[in-house]
């Protein structure tokens, strides 16, 4: 099992970036299946996260793509390397769209993760898991 954990810059203007997400997240989807990769996205308006995880070859795959996509900029990977088990077992792609409450904390999440070690990036990808499954329900 590989992961690969990153933050950008979104590009996106307001008035389209829910519309543009929604078709990232669809085609992911189906692409992520594919692969055999599993992960999360977090788009806070400003910023994206995402966590992949599965074969190191499909996350590589996803890796390069996403590199290559004008839609976000300055790609920091915070978190990457071999992984002991799957956190988004049913998901090939969960969505985490800009929550109207949630946004301050998500960016601060993102923050401390970029810049305060490995414990904000286990935070970070906690709170990932911990919305998808709240948005289950």
């Amino acid at each position: 099992m590989f992961r690969w954990f990153y933050i950008s810059a979104s590009r996106l203007v307001d008035d389209e970036a829910d519309e543009v997400v929604c078709d990232i997240v669809n085609v992911s989807v189906a692409r992520n299946r594919a692969l055999g990769v599993t992960g999360a996205l977090l788009f806070t308006g400003r910023n994206f996260a995402q966590y992949l995880e599965g074969p190191p070859r499909g996350v590589d795959q996803l890796r390069q793509s996403i590199c290559l996509d004008m839609r976000h900029e300055n790609i920091r990977t915070i978190a990457e390397g071999e992984y002991s088990h799957r956190r988004f077992v049913t998901w090939s792609l969960a969505y985490l769209p800009p929550p109207q409450l949630l946004s301050s904390r998500a960016e601060e999440l993102l923050i401390a993760a970029e810049h305060d070690g490995e414990a904000n990036v286990e935070a970070l990808a906690q709170f990932l898991c911990e919305m998808t499954v709240k948005g289950r329900g």
